[in-house]
């Protein structure tokens, strides 16, 4: 288990969303302005679903962001 708790989150969803905020903090303890949603993800998990059908394709009009998103 992760010391940050995050593996230990039932949904996907709710992981993708902590490791975003983790990283938004990260970021500004770093020095860099730029912010990150989930937007920037190249998909989604469905709200309390686990389940691949769920999963939800952004559209990333400006194209995908290079790298992690969340690193």
């Amino acid at each position: 288990m992760a010391a940050n708790g995050i593996s230990t989150l039932q949904y996907k969803r709710d992981r993708q969303d902590a490791k975003l905020a983790a990283a938004a903090t990260k970021r500004g303890t770093d020095g860099r302005t730029d912010t990150l949603t989930a937007a920037d993800l190249p998909t989604r998990y469905g709200v309390d679903d686990n389940d691949a059908s769920a999963i939800i394709d952004n559209a990333n009009g400006g194209g995908l962001v290079d790298g992690r998103p969340w690193s």
